[in-house]
């Protein structure tokens, strides 16, 4: 059985990441910068420390599966869009060898339950063009496009 527990462990994050950073990084060398654990815990270290972000770990028994790194946003109203509350999901990340075993769904259905719990009724993210696993993965666990992001590359 999964269990969903949230954590403020940024080592334990930091060491759970460098799977993902490295494809990333091997994706996108432009982009991403190779896996360093000490900036990335770093990173986690000081995320944790606002009360907008939350991180829960995927567990079965004492094995680490995965984590979901999401961050509340309060858009503040502009001349151009109305203010709104929603939960930026902005890291899924599932050990490769535990991928395909409900450990990514059972994530997101921990923060659906979150957002309930908060009276947030929006979830947004994104994923990188070329990953289309992540884009079958979203669009199977409910998410819809509503959002393209492009770019022009000059040389």
């Amino acid at each position: 059985m999964i269990e969903i527990h949230e954590t403020f462990d940024a080592k334990l994050l930091a060491d759970l990441n460098e799977e993902i950073q490295t494809f990333h990084h091997l994706a996108y060398p432009e982009i991403f910068k190779p896996y360093n654990r000490e900036t990335i815990r770093g990173f986690f270290k000081s995320a944790l420390e606002h009360e907008n972000a939350h991180v829960f770990v995927a567990r079965q028994a004492e094995v680490v599966l995965g984590y979901v790194l999401i961050f509340m946003v309060d858009f503040k109203e502009n001349p151009f869009q109305y203010s709104r509350r929603y939960i930026l999901l902005d890291q899924v990340a599932v050990i490769e060898k535990y991928r395909g075993r409900g450990v990514g769904s059972t994530l997101l259905n921990k923060v659906f339950e979150f957002a309930k719990s908060i009276n947030i009724n929006e979830i947004e993210l994104n994923h990188w063009t070329s990953n289309g696993s992540a884009r079958k993965f979203f669009n199977k666990n409910g998410f819809e496009y509503f959002n393209e992001k492009m770019r022009l590359k000059l040389d």
